[in-house]
């Protein structure tokens, strides 16, 4: 009877204990299914993934050509996913000229990879293709040229060569002083992440949704920096990258017209702000190694305050 009792006890004990439910897990998947259906953050997804397998295969297969094409790969997946295309040739419209000018300029990058003693021809380069870019994607405009569009096509160009040639001093210094990879890489992405809210605000959704996942896909790239680094920073990732942008930049200027000039000027700062400031606020001699290449980066990546400052500031529409 004693042990019947004790049995019929223990039962309505555990009846009272909680039972688990999955009411939680479901909503955590319902929360996950959300945010996979916004399609920023599903690009933003693919392509850190991508980042991850290319990066990872990089260090894998000793070709040093696969090595240098995973950027600008990962950006050129970004353009795809965006505008789910691969866009005909010869591109029509501003918007597919994007892809084209990223694309050749990345295998330019790549054969000055390939090719020993090209110093002088990337920075020569560096001073070229911006022209051909802003000439290019402005073409349309030149039928009713006049002083303003001269000076904003002068202005892109002499921008564009500050930033490749901010990038390519990146690449042609030794890592031990300029960071290498994990510099550069980090300069790509504070560009792209501090351009993303002046294209959206000059009128180009999926240009911020092209910065965005580029910037998750390079982040996958700079991971693996970290963890494995190669060093050098490669010439198809300034091109093949920093082209890209430019042709975004120009694009969102020249033919949406409705960018902000002096939030689009401060990105000028971003190639130079790493190794001024490491000068000044990094001790010599004492910071090295990966230490010194985060701090870098992160310096390089200071604008950006920079940048949403002055759009806050004159752009508080968004907010209201």
């Amino acid at each position: 009877m004693f042990n019947a009792l004790a049995v019929f006890g223990v039962a309505r004990s555990v009846n009272r204990l909680p039972v688990a439910t999955s009411v939680p897990i479901s909503k955590c998947v319902l929360r996950v299914q959300r945010m996979l259906e916004n399609p920023i953050i599903l690009a933003a997804l693919i392509c850190f993934l991508l980042g991850l397998v290319l990066s990872g295969l990089a260090r894998v297969v000793p070709a040093s050509t696969i090595a240098s094409a995973v950027l600008p790969i990962i950006f050129l997946a970004s353009y795809i996913i965006t505008y789910q295309q691969v866009p005909s040739f010869p591109p029509i419209g501003s918007t597919n000229k994007i892809f084209y000018i990223a694309l050749v300029a990345a295998l330019v990058g790549l054969a000055l990879d390939l090719l020993p003693r090209t110093a002088n021809y990337r920075k020569l380069l560096a001073v070229v293709m911006p022209l051909v870019i802003v000439g290019w994607i402005g073409f349309p405009r030149f039928a009713a040229l006049d002083v303003e569009l001269m000076a904003t096509v002068l202005g892109l160009w002499l921008g564009g060569t500050a930033l490749l040639w901010g990038l390519e001093t990146v690449a042609t210094t030794p890592a031990e002083r300029s960071g290498g990879s994990i510099v550069g890489t980090a300069m790509l992405m504070a560009l792209l992440l501090a351009f993303a809210p002046i294209a959206f605000l000059g009128g180009s959704s999926t240009s911020l949704m092209l910065c965005l996942a580029a910037v998750a896909g390079l982040a996958a790239a700079a991971l693996w920096e970290l963890v494995v680094p190669r060093g050098a920073f490669s010439a198809s990732a300034v091109f093949g990258v920093g082209c890209g942008l430019l042709a975004m930049i120009d694009t969102v200027t020249l033919i949406t017209r409705h960018v902000d000039l002096a939030a689009l000027a401060l990105l000028l700062l971003i190639p130079y702000a790493g190794e001024v400031c490491a000068r000044f606020l990094l001790p010599p001699n004492r910071v090295r190694g990966r230490v010194r290449r985060v701090l870098i980066g992160t310096f390089a990546a200071s604008p950006i305050l920079l940048v949403i400052a002055v759009l806050l500031l004159r752009h508080p529409e968004p907010l209201s």
